[in-house]
């Protein structure tokens, strides 16, 4: 009896150690067999909007899993990380799911969602594995845009009109293109940028729209958000009014910045740029271009 029972012990902690070893074993190489991707997103959104991002999980293995489990994080511009958390129940062989996150776009500017870390759970829920790497996405939060009144257009193109005549041109920086000099690479502002920036002299004759922004204004994102959705919102008109005679202005690390808006197409990576700016610095009023401007619409 005490040799039976002794066998019966020893066979109960066999068991105990099989099976744990039975279904952690598999679960080094179901780990091989799962992937994780998030899923296109759309490079711009309007502030206010939910965001809706999709991270796809693809499992190929031959035993099931009794689960998947994503953590991560929402950054937006100007306010609190966010984390997020979700999972998905049961996977077997050749499985594709999706797991769907709503989003606040929350202020203007380069929002980041970040999914930190993917566990894979075994059969029996015993034990859990790491999957894949660190995963990010980057959208940018735009503003939003809005008809603008008879007035107001009446009004800016013809202070427009008024500030583009001048017989000595503009100063200004834009993106290097081919062909132009070295000499004229604008290298402070390239290493902000982190791609060439040049100086540039242009004669008048086009439409400018010059953005007063102030890094009061920069410092308060509720204020910024409704000062960026008039300005985007101008820009959109003189696109379709002015052609490519619209040029949109600002100042940025003491520097004036301009964008030559040709066609609608071009608002967006305007708009890039002018929600990145985080300092517009101080204007030298006595330079020829910044008196043109600040003559102008503003």
């Amino acid at each position: 009896m005490l040799l039976y029972t002794f066998q019966g012990m020893r066979f109960l902690w066999l068991i105990l150690l099989c099976v744990p070893l039975l279904v952690f074993v598999p679960l080094v190489f179901q780990r091989r067999k799962t992937e994780v991707k998030i899923s296109e997103i759309p490079d711009y959104v309007t502030r206010e909007e939910n965001i809706r991002l999709r991270v796809t999980v693809t499992y190929k293995g031959l035993l099931p899993l009794a689960g998947l489990k994503v953590r991560g994080s929402w950054q937006p511009y100007g306010a609190k990380r966010l984390p997020v958390e979700s999972g998905i129940q049961g996977l077997s062989g050749s499985t594709e799911r999706e797991i769907e996150f709503a989003l606040p776009a929350g202020h203007c500017g380069q929002a980041e969602f970040t999914v930190a870390k993917i566990r894979i759970y075994d059969c029996l829920s015993l034990f859990s594995m790491p999957v894949s790497e660190r995963l990010s996405r980057k959208v940018w939060i735009t503003p939003r845009f809005s008809p603008v009144s008879e007035e107001e257009a009446a009004m800016i193109l013809k202070l427009a009109r008024e500030a583009s005549v001048s017989d000595e041109g503009e100063s200004f920086v834009r993106e290097y293109r081919p062909g132009d000099s070295l000499r004229s690479i604008h290298w402070k502002l390239t290493v902000k940028e982190d791609e060439l920036q040049v100086r540039d002299f242009e004669p008048d004759g086009q439409v400018s729209l010059f953005l007063n922004m102030t890094d009061r204004l920069l410092a308060k994102p509720e204020q910024k958000d409704v000062f960026l959705d008039k300005a985007c919102s101008l820009m959109v008109f003189l696109a379709e009014t002015c052609g490519d005679r619209a040029v949109v202005c600002w100042m940025q690390d003491g520097v004036l910045m301009r964008n030559r808006i040709r066609e609608t197409e071009d608002i967006y990576p305007c708009i890039r740029k002018l929600i990145s700016v985080e300092k517009t610095g101080a204007a030298d009023l006595e330079e020829t271009a910044m008196q043109c401007m600040l003559a102008g619409c503003h």
